[in-house]
């Protein structure tokens, strides 16, 4: 069993606050291998993960916001947003599930935000995400 603790999240905000993207992850799978890859990312006000999609046919992505809001554009390929929602505390929605070749980019807006990311494996840092031609 494998028990996160509040000093775990506790320290992943710490690293967050060091971090040049205000942000840190900490993976719960044991290795890229694994069939499904889970991760608790820590955000901070002003972390903001560019648009990008996945485009293989088993890169889906879920987001389970925990602690915190933050908010998911998505966009066509020109560059236009589709849609717009916040996601977590007093929100309509604390999960996002997001499609292959969904572009999307993902902003902290509390002051910190703590999320679990699950994904399809096994991840393959070569093409992990690609980003549209309007960035």
């Amino acid at each position: 069993m494998k028990l996160i603790e509040q000093s775990d999240t506790d320290k992943l905000f710490s690293i967050a606050k060091d971090s040049k993207r205000k942000r840190a992850h900490l993976n719960l799978h044991s290795d890229y291998s694994e069939k499904v890859q889970r991760l608790l990312i820590a955000l901070l006000s002003g972390s903001y993960v560019e648009p990008h999609y996945h485009e293989l046919c088993w890169q889906w992505e879920m987001f389970l916001v925990i602690q915190g809001v933050i908010q998911v554009k998505t966009y066509d390929f020109e560059g236009n947003v589709i849609k717009s929602v916040l996601v977590g505390d007093e929100q309509q929605s604390n999960l996002v599930h997001l499609e292959p070749g969904d572009i999307h980019s993902v902003e902290c807006i509390s002051d910190k935000a703590l999320m679990l990311e699950v994904k399809e494996g096994p991840f393959d840092p070569g093409c992990a995400k690609l980003f549209p031609s309007f960035i």
